[in-house]
């Protein structure tokens, strides 16, 4: 009685068994598909058995290898991935308003966890007062790590010229579940109602770093 290989499911017939032309075509099919690295794509990717842990396959819509861990499939992933993306505004927040921005849009083809580093570069004028606060959006939603927020914070003085006073401020986020597709990064000002003052954001960039690891992997 034929039996079959470990790693590619060769058919093994016994010196007793019928010559098939059929499993001959067959074993030379399993050979083609599987040159030395299995070529599929991320839904087409084979389910193996324990015996062929340490298989690797390569999927063409990711561009990533996995390998097959004896239950499940582990990735195998190159150099982070990092982006970087800036645009410019000039435009003037009201006291009490909370606008949003949008820097940058990105597609990645894969899920994955992704940091986040923006700059805000605002200006007001230097004879008055006004409080504010910067917050990373991710698709609409605010990414702040621990419910903590960037101060945007400009204290005037009558005395002087009236002639724009500048601030840049930095915030930083992680985004722990990307799914893949098309994603927005931007910034809200949560301006204070606190003085009549407006403020204007002149600009803001975007580095985007993609991670290795998502919160669906298994470690």
């Amino acid at each position: 009685m034929a039996t079959f290989s470990n790693y590619l499911g060769l058919k093994l017939n016994q010196s007793t068994d019928a010559f098939l032309l059929s499993d001959f075509i067959a074993n030379w099919n399993i050979l083609d598909a599987s040159p030395g690295v299995y070529v599929c794509t991320s839904t087409t990717r084979p389910s193996w058995t324990s015996g062929q842990a340490g298989r690797m396959i390569f999927m063409t819509d990711l561009k990533q290898l996995s390998y097959w861990a004896g239950a499940s499939w582990q990735d195998l992933r190159d150099s982070v991935p990092i982006f970087s993306q800036g645009a410019f505004f000039n435009t003037a927040m009201s006291a009490g308003s909370s606008p949003q921005f949008t820097v940058c849009t990105f597609t990645t083809p894969r899920p994955c966890s992704m940091g986040i580093i923006l700059s805000g570069t605002y200006q007001a004028s230097n004879q008055q007062n006004q409080d504010a606060y910067q917050s990373i959006i991710y698709d609409g939603a605010k990414q702040n790590l621990g419910s903590f927020r960037e101060q945007i914070r400009f204290s005037g003085n009558k005395t002087d010229s009236g002639a724009p006073a500048g601030l840049n401020v930095a915030s930083l986020t992680v985004v722990p579940s990307v799914t893949a597709g098309t994603h927005t990064i931007g910034l809200q000002v949560d301006m204070s109602s606190d003085y009549s003052a407006s403020i204007t954001l002149a600009g803001a960039k975007v580095i985007g770093m993609i991670s290795l690891y998502f919160s669906g992997n298994s470690m």
